[in-house]
């Protein structure tokens, strides 16, 4: 099978690391630029080499998907998983990272002695028991290669090898463009611990989202922007949201079904949530006689139904991640269906959070969500970057522009619906991100002296952001930048405050003492 440019790119880079010895390497590409196709690969040369390999996912139905795709391409290996009999002198092993935690500490089984450690999902690896099961292989002499479509708040990582970009798959034929509308958003004002960057907590969510005639606003944006009723998946806010809107889909007579980690449901019933329930939902999907499957999160990664033609995002998404791993499902091209393009139906205002998921991203080693959206929300605060408009009329997101090209509405001012408390849509005028309020008093460098104090000490431990924030709530107003103690760069902002070396921030003579602006 002829390779994409990503996929050779992946292979060889990871080939070079492996041969240089590096210890933790994570590979790059987005969602549905064929991933597994690039650990495949690894595989047989290891296993052409003589080399043992131990990959590991932390799904089921991730689990069951990989299994097939090596069962499909004759490599022979063993299933260390619940449920499963084990073949545990194969060279190949497919592993449950639950399963090796519980059999480590209940029945002390050793890990599978691989030279090589390949890693779905590497983002999701950070936690102290996942990071224990890799560096006991890593103490044995083992490389790992993680993989994973959105490289921000990784484990240790020693290299990224960015294989691939969004633009480069459309052209090549892996993925499609999405297009985004934005029917309504919630107010968040209620939100009163909102971080940054992160995805709200399950019922943050649906109090945001669950408000009086949600469900109205819900289908009829779908039913405007896909007529043609397209195979569609809901991302709910929580798993009884979830559950709710695939049984409002149903009573309003549109086929719908919901998925979880332990039930699904279908026509009305309930069923064990087993591989075989799971693929029966989506070979419904796949034919269109099931229109919607909604789910939580269950879905959200490593998920290959490439005939989705559309999203409806009923979710407050915070994090980056997140937004790029539930939209990757749509993305994937399907050449069979006929599919040219996505539907993003965005109900959780992430069309202006995180930008569109069209766009390319530079990639580095250290980003997190934290900095990385709060970057973007700051660019478009200082009007460094554009914000994307919404068209009032149709709903349509795009870049730039008076007109909108869907519907030819002229929109002389910025607004949106934002969905009130009490279910009221209202219109909101204006810029999405307001500017801050900059201040220089006598006393102010003397105040950002003692927060900076108070941010190093043990007790609180804060980043320079919330250092900020914690100014502005005591004094009304924000420190200037240009401030002694203030980073130089601006990546700095989201480390903690005692993390920062001395040389990293702005010395006294060199502050600046024009007026703030």
């Amino acid at each position: 099978m002829e390779r994409w440019s990503n996929q050779i790119r992946a292979f060889e880079g990871t080939i070079d690391a492996l041969n240089r010895g590096v210890k933790r390497l994570c590979v790059t590409s987005p969602t549905g630029s064929g991933k597994s196709l690039c650990y495949r690969d690894v595989i047989r040369w290891a296993c052409e080499h003589r080399k043992r390999v131990a990959l590991y996912t932390l799904r089921r139905m991730l689990f069951d998907q990989t299994c097939a795709g090596l069962a499909k391409d004759g490599i022979s290996f063993g299933m260390r998983a619940s449920g499963y009999d084990p073949a545990l002198l194969r060279d190949v092993q497919v592993c449950m990272i639950q399963t090796e935690i519980a059999k480590r500490r209940s029945e002390a089984r050793d890990l599978h002695p691989a030279d090589i450690v390949l890693v779905d999902e590497w983002h999701l690896f950070g936690g102290n028991k996942f990071q224990e099961i890799i560096g006991a292989h890593i103490g044995d002499g083992s490389q790992v290669v993680g993989y994973s479509a959105t490289p921000m708040d990784l484990p240790p990582t020693d290299e990224l090898l960015v294989a691939g970009w969004p633009s480069e798959c459309r052209k090549f034929g892996a993925l499609v463009a999405a297009e985004t509308y934005a029917p309504d958003e919630p107010d968040l004002k209620h939100i009163k611990r909102y971080v940054v960057g992160e995805d709200l907590t399950e019922k943050e969510n649906t109090t945001a989202i669950m408000r009086p005639g949600v469900f109205g606003r819900v289908i009829n944006a779908w039913k405007m922007h896909n007529p043609d009723q397209r195979p569609t998946l809901l991302f709910g806010p929580d798993v009884k949201g979830s559950l709710w809107f695939a049984q409002q889909f149903h009573e309003a007579g549109i086929r719908a079904a919901h998925i979880d980690g332990e039930d699904c449901w279908l026509d009305g019933e309930f069923h064990a949530s087993d591989t075989a329930t799971r693929d029966h939902i989506a070979a419904l999907s796949r034919s269109g006689q099931v229109k919607v499957v909604c789910n939580r999160w269950v879905l959200k990664e490593g998920i290959d139904w490439p005939w989705i033609e559309c999203g409806i995002l009923a979710s407050v998404i915070g994090s980056l991640t997140s937004y790029l791993q539930i939209c990757g499902r749509l993305l994937r091209a399907c050449p069979e269906t006929g599919k040219s393009t996505a539907t993003i139906l965005d109900h959780g205002g992430a069309w202006w959070r995180h930008g569109s998921v069209n766009e390319d991203r530079e990639w580095t080693l250290g980003m997190t969500n934290h900095r990385v959206v709060g970057e973007r929300l700051d660019r478009l605060r200082e009007r460094k970057e554009p914000e994307p408009i919404v068209c009032p009329q149709c709903g349509k997101v795009r870049r730039s522009g008076r007109v909108c090209m869907v519907c030819g509405f002229e929109a002389h001012k910025r607004s949106r619906l934002v969905v009130q408390v009490n279910g009221a849509l209202k219109p909101v005028e204006g810029a999405i991100q307001k500017p801050r309020r900059v201040k220089r008093e006598p006393n102010t460098e003397m105040l950002w002296r003692v927060m900076l104090k108070r941010a190093r000490s043990e007790k609180w431990g804060a980043t320079f952001r919330q250092a900020e924030a914690k100014f502005y709530l005591e004094n009304y107003y924000y420190p200037p930048r240009d401030l002694p103690g203030m980073p130089k760069e601006s990546s700095d902002f989201w480390r903690k405050v005692s993390e920062v070396p001395p040389e990293s921030l702005i010395p006294k003579t060199d502050a600046t003492t024009a007026p703030a602006t």
